[in-house]
């Protein structure tokens, strides 16, 4: 058993079960606890062989719920088929169940009402507008803040489509040939009597 120190199950996790199983009266010596945790390590390793085989026949490369349940009934324990068959289904409801509270979450309120992105915008805008109405202190600092606000976003919604029709109806223009200075042209034609002044 020494060689298989790094393939074994958890030994707090196997001492809670078998305090679990047994009458509370009843204490359970360290060493039979290894020899416990010995046995179920070779019992898996016999199973996990055994359907290894059954899936390497099939061409499969992973070890399927229905390969372990060959296994067990080839090597003569399927008085275990039905309870693992029972823990099987139990295993896939849980999944399903925590896979759909996962997606669950991840929706947003506004998701599951079925919103549009736009429309959850202008939610917000409702909602952030109205928090700030709540926090001022007079009903008249509210409303003007209010309409001071829907100005800005009216401002805003004219500017950005001025900008666009500019940017729709302004022609590329390009710079005017602008004359060269004296100077340079004088280098470049190599002419002295162009660096003259008039």
């Amino acid at each position: 058993m020494e060689g298989d120190n790094e393939v074994s199950l958890p030994k707090a996790t196997l001492q809670k079960l078998i305090k679990d199983y047994m009458p509370g009266e009843v204490r359970v010596a360290s060493e039979t606890v290894d020899m416990l945790i010995g046995c179920c390590t070779e019992f898996i390793q016999l199973i996990s062989s055994e359907a290894n085989e059954f899936a390497t026949k099939e061409g499969k490369n992973t070890i399927l719920p229905e390969h372990v349940i060959k296994a067990l009934n080839e090597l003569g324990f399927s008085e275990f088929v039905s309870e693992i068959n029972l823990t099987w289904e139990q295993y896939k409801e849980d999944a399903k169940m925590t896979s759909n509270q996962k997606a669950s979450l991840r929706k947003t309120g506004a998701d599951q009402a079925g919103l549009t992105e736009a429309e959850q915008i202008a939610l917000q805008q409702q909602m952030f507008a109205a928090a700030r109405a709540r926090s001022m202190t007079t009903a008249d600092n509210a409303a003007a803040m209010a309409a001071a606000y829907q100005a800005q976003l009216a401002a805003l919604g004219q500017q950005q489509q001025q900008q666009q029709q500019q940017s729709c109806a302004a022609p590329s223009q390009t710079p005017a040939a602008q004359p060269r200075p004296q100077a340079h042209a004088a280098q470049e034609t190599g002419d002295p009597s162009a660096n003259a002044q008039p």
